[in-house]
């Protein structure tokens, strides 16, 4: 296969689809250029190296210091699997697998908000299946970004999901680097901080070895509040969920 296929899942939001409960205080729906609502900084909100929620189409939230811009064709992810073995993949590997697009939302319940995305990229359980990278059934994989410190982990059976996909494009543009250009990891069903930066490794571990966000504190579980999952018409990943 030498040329990138695609297919496409439209994701929209069903007319109808119920609010969730009063007492969440979601914030309001708006359109593009609209000043956003409801948004409500954490206590740790101090700790993030760049927020910017003027920024459009989403805001731009970076824990730690975003790492130097690459090109697309100078993309390199290593892959680790539970034995131990590395592979190295550039762009010129991805694109052999089949390119799908997905509009979602994006949903950032610790800050209060969520925008709708229309994402390109490869599946990364296509991904695994075409390097072999070596997993158990009750395993897990950490997704590290290039900015050397953030890192965030699922299960496999969430990693599997058709919805997860390592993303190269954006809202039919390329996908840019403040929103984790060249390359960011995109799991539409867990909250934000599950959907990585700047990917450049991912590590098949057997046991489960805790994202950083539940490391320093910041989140006790990624898991979407009832009222997202009601609001959005989120449904879950199926199988074993990675966080408590």
């Amino acid at each position: 296969m030498s040329a990138v296929q695609a297919e496409t899942i439209d994701k929209s939001l069903p007319a109808g689809a119920p609010a969730g409960p009063p007492e969440q205080e979601l914030p309001p729906a708006r359109h593009l250029g609209v000043p956003r609502l409801g948004i409500r900084p954490p206590k740790f909100a101090d700790k993030f190296a760049e927020i910017d929620f003027e920024a459009e189409p989403m805001p731009v939230i970076s824990m730690f210091p975003p790492p130097p811009p690459r090109d697309l064709a100078n993309v390199r992810v290593a892959l680790r699997g539970e034995d131990l073995k590395t592979r190295v993949v550039g762009f010129g590997d991805l694109v052999q697998l089949m390119s799908t697009g997905i509009t979602v939302d994006l949903v950032c319940q610790i800050f209060n908000w969520h925008e709708s995305v229309t994402w390109n990229g490869f599946r990364v359980s296509d991904l695994l299946d075409a390097y072999g990278v070596e997993t158990s059934e009750a395993g897990y994989l950490v997704f590290r970004s290039a900015d050397g410190q953030y890192f965030e982990s699922l299960s496999v059976d969430e990693a599997r999901d058709p919805r997860v996909l390592l993303a190269y494009g954006m809202n039919g543009g390329s996908l840019p680097h403040e929103y984790g250009g060249p390359l960011r990891l995109v799991v539409p069903f867990l909250q934000g901080y599950k959907s990585v930066k700047w990917v450049e490794r991912i590590e098949a571990y057997p046991k489960d070895p805790i994202g950083i966000k539940r490391l320093l504190q910041q989140s006790k579980t990624a898991r979407l509040g009832q009222a997202w999952l009601d609001r959005l018409a989120i449904v879950p990943a199926q199988g074993r969920p990675g966080d408590p």
